[in-house]
């Protein structure tokens, strides 16, 4: 009996493991500097990318190989040298740009790395707790964010918070909770010297960082960082609160808005920004879909489950969800703001 060949799912099958790959190439090009010495130096040949990095040049050889072939670096056959195209740079070598990827190759392939633990989750239940994550993960956390808040929130979304905007102008207390490292505070602060920005973070390593960011932005003056958890309860009361990508990572999402709720003022108004997703799981679409449900799985389902949560996971803050998450809480105003982004979605509650 004949079997017809299943050309679309093979050649799928093909897209997907050689972009597996692709992804390890283009973190190990990261973390080892090499794009950013391409950029600088190239057109350039393998052995002399190795003289300037000090690493083995075979392995050089075959990385350029490899990540010509992905698109990602420029080869020269009659040269053999490799340089970095505009558009590559921009991906590659513009910490902080708008269009820079390069910690999302991180983040994704450092959230692999706790393979054999994540294994053993699925057979006994539990989570892989934050410690158990590599350095490169919250490095390329921290450079997505940096591209994210840098360009998108400040950018493009603030002039559409027209309110929000003139009340920190004007010199209000915001209070940025899940801040990570800093990098949504720290924008802020800069722009808004006449509000005071605190900032609080569950992870004590991301209040370091994020504390160093705000003395190398010059805004050490209004801005304070505070290691706190939904179970300490509110840390005060703010004229703005915010949640930028932190509600779906919590053990209790219903617990951290209710905290939420009463860390506000009267009059007050929380800032969420969060995961475009859909109220059926099965129904997300779009580029980034299986970034965002491979990383649930990978990091913020299994992380909230090691804190003996259900884990909403990446995708779980629907609209539907929020809607009734929110006036569990006691908000009664729930404004979805329009925004062009291929992972987020923003709101003002009140």
């Amino acid at each position: 009996m004949t079997v017809e060949r299943p050309k679309a799912l093979l050649d799928k099958a093909a897209r997907d493991i050689s972009g597996a790959f692709a992804t390890r190439l283009c973190a190990i090009g990261v973390e080892f500097g090499l794009f950013t010495e391409i950029s600088k130096s190239g057109p350039i040949t393998s052995q002399e990318l190795a003289n300037i990095t000090k690493l083995n040049e075979r392995y050089l050889r075959e990385w350029i190989y490899g990540t010509a072939l992905a698109g990602y670096i420029d080869f020269e056959k009659s040269t053999r040298k490799v340089s970095l195209n505009k558009d590559q740079k921009l991906l590659f070598a513009d910490p902080g740009g708008r269009y820079s990827q390069y910690g999302a190759f991180q983040v994704s392939n450092s959230s692999l790395v706790p393979y054999e633990k994540l294994k053993n989750a699925f057979k006994n239940g539990g989570g892989l707790s934050f410690e158990t994550y590599p350095d490169e993960l919250w490095n390329g956390l921290d450079h997505t964010g940096c591209t994210r808040y840098r360009n998108f929130l400040m950018r493009d979304w603030l002039p559409k918070l027209k309110f929000i905007k003139y009340k920190l102008q004007n010199g209000i207390s915001f209070a940025d909770f899940g801040c990570g490292v800093g990098r949504s505070t720290v924008e802020l602060a800069k722009a808004f010297p006449k509000s005071k920005f605190y900032g609080f973070d569950a992870y004590d390593k991301n209040i370091e960082t994020a504390t160093q960011y705000a003395l190398e932005g010059g805004v050490e003056n209004n801005t304070e960082f505070t290691h706190w958890t939904v179970a300490q309860g509110s840390p005060g009361a703010f004229d703005i609160v915010a949640a930028f990508d932190l509600i779906h990572d919590l053990p209790d999402p219903e617990e951290g808005l209710r905290v939420i709720k009463t860390s506000m003022k009267r009059g007050g108004t929380f800032l969420l920004m969060d995961i475009e997703a859909t109220d059926d799981p099965i129904d997300n679409d779009g580029p980034l879909t299986l970034f965002k449900l491979g990383m649930s799985l990978h990091f913020c389902m299994t992380t909230a489950m090691s804190q003996g949560g259900e884990g909403m996971g990446t995708v779980g803050l629907s609209p539907k969800v929020l809607t009734e998450l929110c006036q569990k809480v006691g908000f009664t105003k729930i404004s979805k703001v329009e925004i062009t982004h291929p992972l987020n979605c923003l709101y003002e509650i009140q």
